[in-house]
């Protein structure tokens, strides 16, 4: 893929875990450093593997508060749409600002932020085509899911052109429309546990990081 760009779906209120996941404090990338918010750590993550740009949806409510760790490449987008949109609503926010990206990488913010050699398979994968490199003629696939020990993760990787939905009125749950692209929707299974974590209440958190969620304002 030429150009790869992330969207990172932190727009939750995280009523479960007791605060804002987009600011959750995860640990700092290196030894010594700072605990940044999960979100800004989901960006850093693609940013220092293979994505150009990263874009952080997130409510109008914590905007300012990621604001200080924002650096190049990194851009927050406020929404203040309805809950009930989900992140559906959070995607079309975002769909129409990726511009001439080959490959999206869609994450959920509640999930630890994904490793290089993980999406490095998955968009290989997308890039090979439905049946693998050994088969040129099969339709490549327009998204590539995460599977570990048979069951599915985070995060999804996706063709420009399979986010045409989110342009359009009433788009639908990623996971419907994953659904709705039938064979080229594919699973890719990886040698990776973290891709099934989810972040949804405090002993999620507890069991990933060792310790209780705190939020960083």
């Amino acid at each position: 893929m030429n150009k790869v760009i992330t969207i990172v779906l932190a727009a939750g209120a995280g009523k479960r875990l007791g605060g804002p996941k987009a600011l959750l404090a995860w640990p700092a990338a290196t030894k010594g450093g700072a605990e940044r918010p999960l979100a800004i750590a989901h960006a850093e993550a693609r940013l220092a593997a293979e994505s150009a740009r990263v874009l952080v949806v997130v409510r109008s409510s914590v905007f300012h508060a990621l604001l200080a760790h924002v650096r190049p490449g990194i851009d927050l987008v406020s929404w203040t749409a309805p809950d009930d949109l989900g992140p559906a609503g959070s995607l079309a926010v975002a769909a129409p600002r990726i511009g001439d990206a080959d490959a999206v990488i869609v994450t959920p913010v509640d999930v630890p932020p994904a490793s290089a050699v993980t999406v490095a398979r998955l968009l290989a994968r997308l890039d090979a085509g439905a049946s693998g490199a050994s088969a040129p003629a099969a339709a490549p696939p327009l998204a590539v899911r995460p599977r570990h020990n048979g069951r599915g993760g985070h995060p999804v990787v996706l063709r420009a052109e399979a986010l045409q939905r989110y342009l359009e009125a009433d788009p639908p749950p990623l996971r419907d429309h994953l659904r709705a692209l039938g064979e080229r929707c594919v699973d890719e299974e990886v040698d990776d546990p973290g891709v099934l974590h989810d972040l949804n209440v405090p002993v999620d958190v507890i069991r990933v990081l060792g310790g209780p969620p705190h939020f960083l304002a």
